[in-house]
């Protein structure tokens, strides 16, 4: 059944919800068996709604959206992480038990880092840029 934009986005919206409480609900009772049980139908059910669409919703102005909120995310993300982490492992003499996830905080934005600079070399190279010449 083919429907527009808006009733996607809705049918999205409720199906996230409905999953989301659903998997926090049998974290809490730790399950994982139905943690992950409640999850598969979620994202089929996601891929239908998203794929019943009938007009099209994304445009090159929404892509360049989506690309560069995702470009300060990834450096919001990488900064808090790096920031929390030196904090927690300054604070080592007076919270040790704090000092390895400080580690594993420093450790994450690092490997993001160098994640995010080989997809763009890869991303760089597969479209084909060309810096630039000066002259």
């Amino acid at each position: 059944m083919p429907m527009d934009a808006r009733d996607s986005r809705i049918c999205r919206l409720i199906i996230i919800v409905v999953t989301v409480a659903m998997a926090g609900l049998f974290a809490a009772m730790a399950n994982a068996v139905l943690v992950v049980s409640s999850i598969a139908p979620g994202a089929i059910l996601f891929y239908i709604c998203k794929r019943s669409v009938a007009e099209i919703e994304e445009d090159e102005r929404d892509a360049r959206v989506s690309e560069q909120a995702s470009k300060v995310t990834v450096a919001v993300f990488a900064s808090a992480c790096t920031l929390s982490g030196l904090i927690l492992i300054a604070l080592r003499n007076e919270y040790p038990e704090y000092m390895y996830a400080g580690f594993a905080l420093a450790f994450s934005a690092c490997a993001l880092m160098i994640l995010y600079s080989i997809l763009y070399g890869y991303y760089n190279r597969r479209y084909g840029y060309e810096p630039y010449d000066e002259e």
